[in-house]
């Protein structure tokens, strides 16, 4: 049984591998169609992630997903190596895998192992394996970089010779036609001790680095030690030895030319890699093949000091003309007889000379904007359970509620304390800091969630034979992470609707004179204490008609619905069961979705709203508070009740004149403002409280707004702006319509917190 930490830690690792994989897979496609070439870095990003994920679960001895991250391995070499052209079939079968790889993660969590999926497994190898031309293979997981290894005789130990198949230098693949080599047990008991002498002397340098201001000479011998170490591991065939002494020989590179700090804590990781080394060797000497335990994760460990020295910097960009005569779009001749042409840029002289394409260049400079982008992948985070953070913002909470009992209370009343006063707005400030910085611990990026919906669009338009683009704004928008569990249902929801509903096929939108490719866009941006996630189409926008057809047929609206405004109208795709769709498909269409939507964004105290235009296209927006559990609210008091309204929700605020004020023949109060005329509710009738005969020229009237609608609360006096903590309503209570909450005020008792749009439909009724 593997340690349960060490296999949580694998999981959420190899998810987030997953989720980053597959927008590069996109990404390579989408290069690949427009450029008709494979962009070398991004994939050398998947190929490291696989091989990472690959190296973590073969420590684990996840078996499945080993063999399965190998077959997908293989298959991106071939395509680094040219061996292969890019394929929709190609692509296809790594998503597959990846997709098989999450079910084995979800298998892993519950049960703790992979097991039960061979046969599974053993399809999705053979499928990968026919995408790389690979055969029928046996299921094995051989190392791509280890030399084979032939022992025709018993053993190396009972006298007889060993024949090997020897490498030179580790690389990605065994060269073919390696040199059979006869391996003595003279030569192996030569090849141990002078590993063991190699690995001391190692050793010895390491320890002269640290404290010595003169490190030249130390680290000049390690280097030579380490690099001849190497060279006689991969003589021998020890791959892991050598794959692990090699990688530390680049280091010890780097902090020879200055690029890595050679001290501290870089010191004491080759340490820790020598003593690894000295376990392979001990393993020789006892008749094995040099194997390292968790070889991979030292590789990756050594990995992480490098990039993080190499790749600080922003790489130089090749010049335009050397990626032009470098990809076959230009030659040298012209690149230099263009140098020679003063007054324009280099891609435009040789368009003009007729000696490469307007295509050619623009594809030229896309690939020079990539080379020249910095590469920062320096983390410095650490995994910190949910549940510690929850505990943590109930805590702090609990202190913006006892200072608010300390701060306001009651027996402070009439007097003047100048200490206290100054010990208390410390306090504050103190707490305000404090809660800034336990909900920016539940903060994350929206990047995350709208790169999973990459893969979502991908996929539905190859299902439904439309082209789609998704393009993303705000992506480093912060949002509480309940909030991107809760809205991840939704986005599917919206997004499927679109490209299913909205996006027409490439045939129409020619016809209709549209890009036969469709956008989706998906936009993400902070406003007013709220966080707004937009949705857009450019498709053929909602049917005003059609949705109020079925409106009627369901009984939702009454007469022919032609004053209803179209917002109104629009969201009645939000009803349960609603849907316009003339056919089911696997996509959408039995109006579900959009109902669970609403439920979701609701449970979020936010709102949705729907836009569109016929012909154009349809904007879904979702507003939702920034976060769920401290609010800035306005304190208001009607008769002896005092209630809590959210801040976002106040337009304003004022205490009408009495020419101001109308009384319809039904007895519905109106207040005129600003030559509109909009409704009163009293506080005191919405919730009973008994004591609703006051004049509205003596009280306050909030004006307050949802969802486009406003309404004006009647209420005595406004006691107060505050900030206060949400606490749930106890479980007996129910759900009360109009109430969000309660809360702790200062002198201890609880005040009710009131839903905007609760209290709106409350009113109405």
């Amino acid at each position: 049984m593997q340690d349960a930490e060490l296999m949580e830690g694998f999981i959420a690792d190899s998810r987030e591998m997953i989720d980053e994989v597959e927008p590069y897979l996109i990404e390579l496609q989408k290069t690949f169609e427009t450029e008709g070439d494979v962009d070398g870095e991004t994939l050398n990003t998947i190929f490291r992630l696989f091989h990472s994920l690959k190296g973590a679960a073969g420590f684990l001895h996840l078996e499945n997903v080993t063999r399965v991250t190998h077959e997908a391995e293989t298959l991106l070499n071939h395509l680094r190596d040219g061996k292969l052209t890019l394929s929709d079939t190609q692509m296809d079968m790594i998503f597959e895998a990846s997709d098989f790889i999450r079910k084995l993660l979800s298998n892993i969590e519950e049960n703790g192992s992979d097991q039960g999926f061979e046969s599974e497994a053993g399809e999705i190898m053979q499928k990968l394996r026919q995408a790389y031309g690979g055969g029928d293979e046996p299921d094995g997981v051989p190392e791509t970089s280890v030399p084979e290894i032939s022992e025709p005789r018993s053993e190396a130990s009972d006298g007889q010779e060993t024949v090997l198949g020897c490498e030179g230098p580790v690389s990605s693949e065994p060269e073919a036609g390696n040199e059979q080599l006869l391996i003595t047990p003279e030569m192996k008991k030569q090849f141990i001790e002078e590993s063991d002498e190699l690995l001391e002397e190692v050793e010895q340098n390491l320890l002269d680095l640290e404290g010595s201001e003169e490190q030249g000479e130390a680290l000049a011998n390690a280097f030579r030690n380490i690099h001849s170490f190497k060279g006689n591991c991969g003589f021998f065939g020890y791959s892991e030895l050598e794959r692990l002494s090699h990688k530390s020989e680049t280091v010890l590179e780097l902090m020879k030319n200055g690029t890595i700090d050679g001290g501290g804590e870089n010191i004491s990781v080759l340490l820790k890699i020598v003593d690894m080394l000295r376990t392979g060797i001990a393993d020789v000497s006892e008749g094995g093949g040099g194997t390292i335990q968790g070889c991979d994760l030292l590789l990756n460990l050594l990995d992480e000091m490098i990039p993080a020295a190499t790749e600080e910097q922003p790489a130089e960009p090749k010049p335009i003309g050397e990626i032009l005569v470098e990809r076959g779009d230009a030659t040298p001749e012209a690149v230099e007889s263009a140098l020679d042409v003063q007054g324009k840029p280099l891609g435009e002289i040789l368009v003009d000379m007729g000696k490469t394409t307007p295509k050619a260049v623009a594809s030229a400079l896309s690939r020079q904007e990539k080379q020249g982008k910095a590469k920062k992948v320096i983390r410095r985070d650490i995994r910190v359970d949910l549940d510690k953070l929850n505990e943590l913002n109930d805590l702090v909470g609990e202190l913006v509620t006892a200072q608010a009992m300390v701060v306001r209370n009651p027996d402070l009343r009439g007097h003047e304390f100048e200490n206290f006063e100054k010990a208390a707005h410390h306090l504050e400030q103190i707490s305000a800091s404090l809660q800034d910085v336990a909900m920016s611990l539940r903060m994350i990026p929206v990047s995350g969630l709208f790169r999973k919906m990459m893969r979502l669009v991908h996929d539905l338009s190859r299902k439904s034979g439309k082209r789609v683009d998704l393009r993303m704004k705000g992506e480093e928008t912060e949002v509480d992470k309940t909030v991107i569990e809760v809205i991840s249902d939704p986005l599917v929801h919206i997004i499927r609707n679109s490209v299913d509903h909205g996006i027409e096929p490439p045939e129409v939108r020619e016809r209709m004179g549209k890009n036969p490719t469709g956008v989706v866009e998906l936009e993400a941006k902070h406003e007013g204490g709220e966080v707004w996630i937009t949705i857009r189409d450019d498709g053929r926008g909602l049917d005003r008609e059609r949705i109020l057809a079925k409106a009627m047929e369901k009984g939702l609206v009454e007469g022919d619905g032609k004053d209803i405004p179209d917002k109104q109208v629009f969201g009645l795709i939000f009803e349960p069961g609603f849907s316009t769709a003339e056919k089911v498909t696997d996509i959408s269409g039995r109006g579900v979705g959009m109902d669970v939507v609403r439920k979701n964004i609701e449970q979020l105290k936010g709102r949705v709203d729907v836009q569109s235009s016929p012909g154009e296209g349809t904007t879904v927006s979702i507003r939702i508070p920034l976060t769920l559990a401290i609010i800035e609210g306005m304190l208001v008091k009607s008769g002896e009740s005092r209630h809590l309204i959210p801040l976002l929700a106040i337009k304003e605020s004022f205490r009408p004149k009495p020419e101001h004020i109308t009384v319809m023949p039904g007895g519905q109060e109106m207040v005129r403002v600003r030559e509109e005329l909009i409704p009163v509710a009293r506080l005191s009738d919405v919730y009973n409280l008994g004591n609703g005969n006051g004049r509205l020229d003596e009280g306050t009237l909030i004006i307050l707004e949802n969802q486009g609608k406003s309404i004006c609360l009647f209420v005595d006096e406004i006691l107060g702006q505050m900030e206060t903590v949400i606490k749930g309503l106890p479980g007996f209570m129910g759900s009360v319509p109009g109430v969000s909450g309660c809360t702790i005020l200062g002198d201890g008792e609880v005040s009710l917190i009131l839903d905007v749009g609760g209290l709106m439909e409350r009113a109405k009724q």
